[in-house]
């Protein structure tokens, strides 16, 4: 898997670190040279053209345009203009006029020599008995949503395999070992994470994609004793909402990475409105790593907004509200 190793680590080793490209020296004859032996080249680009995409780097005299349709083979949506930017490409150089030091470069044309290399890879370990997992990057290209009932549900997230544009799928119950109820804020357009690829699934429409899984390859914090160190059973904590369901919602408490709680709705006692992304003070009343289960109950809204509403309606609390955090 050697090969593999090397391969990836070109295309996708130093996705998201703009300060890994190497500096361009400004002459001409490199990119000819480039140009003639077929050898790849990393660069970043310093400018995005607003109107057709495409990428410039300005080295010295000499303008390198990498075409929009040349990044990942078809024109992209301009909204992304400031995410294809920021990568670091692996490219080939396809073209160099002398007379005004304009150099073409492709990455896709890079990726398409190398990517039958590594499907030649990944179908040999597939096909193989071989029991230690292959253990590949991707890189994050969007999440994955479905309506049901009406809600946009994550199902799952899409990946560029080995950054040779094989696609890959992570489906939501293989992104960690704790549950996950969304992707928001967790994967990001650019992240480069680590995957087992698990089998190659073919569409009938001809298309395929490989499945692959995280969880494998991250802590499962339900594992430590570092949550029943930190939290009990009626401990008053704050929560800020991630979604909502129908009976009830979900939530996270500062300090407890990738463990989300499951939290009721306020009781007509406690009116005011669950939104997502808004914080609230809740009591851990449920706490069970075995079953790894952590429940709690909202009290009050750390909003600016609920104090005020109560305070209008004479709201006889003001005592409750004298040391809140907004």
């Amino acid at each position: 898997m050697e090969k593999l190793q090397n391969i990836m680590e070109l295309f996708i080793g130093n996705a998201g670190g703009r300060e890994n490209a190497p500096e361009n020296s400004g002459h001409l004859k490199k990119y000819d040279t480039a140009y003639q032996t077929g050898e790849y080249m990393m660069l970043s680009f310093t400018r995005v053209d607003s109107v057709t995409g495409d990428l410039l780097l300005v080295d010295e005299d000499i303008t390198v345009i990498m075409p929009a349709d040349q990044i990942n083979g078809k024109p992209y949506d301009l909204r992304f203009r400031a995410q294809k930017l920021d990568d670091v490409y692996c490219v080939k150089v396809t073209g160099i006029e002398s007379a005004g030091k304009i150099v073409y470069v492709s990455h896709q044309a890079a990726r398409l020599e190398k990517r039958p290399e590594i499907e030649k890879e990944l179908q040999k370990y597939l096909s193989s008995k071989e029991k230690t997992p292959l253990i590949v990057k991707g890189k994050v290209l969007r999440i994955q949503t479905k309506n049901v009932k009406g809600e946009n549900v994550d199902t799952g997230v899409w990946l560029d395999l080995c950054g040779v544009g094989i696609p890959a799928f992570i489906y939501i119950g293989n992104w960690k070992k704790t549950f996950t109820e969304t992707l928001r804020g967790k994967a990001i357009y650019g992240d480069v994470v680590d995957v087992i690829v698990l089998e190659r699934v073919e569409r009938k429409n001809g298309m395929y994609y490989y499945s692959c899984s995280r969880k494998e390859l991250v802590q499962d914090p339900w594992e430590s004793k570092e949550l029943e160190e930190k939290y009990h059973k009626g401990d008053i904590v704050k929560i800020r909402c991630l979604s909502k369901r129908e009976n009830h919602w979900f939530g996270e408490i500062n300090g407890l990475d990738d463990i989300q709680v499951f939290a009721e709705y306020p009781s007509q006692r406690h009116d005011f409105a669950i939104v997502p992304g808004m914080e609230y003070m809740g009591t851990i009343y449920y706490i069970n790593a075995e079953e790894r289960s952590l429940k709690a109950r909202v009290f009050q809204a750390l909003s600016l907004e609920q104090i005020a509403r109560e305070d209008a309606e004479g709201n006889s609390g003001e005592e409750e509200y004298a040391d809140m955090e907004v």
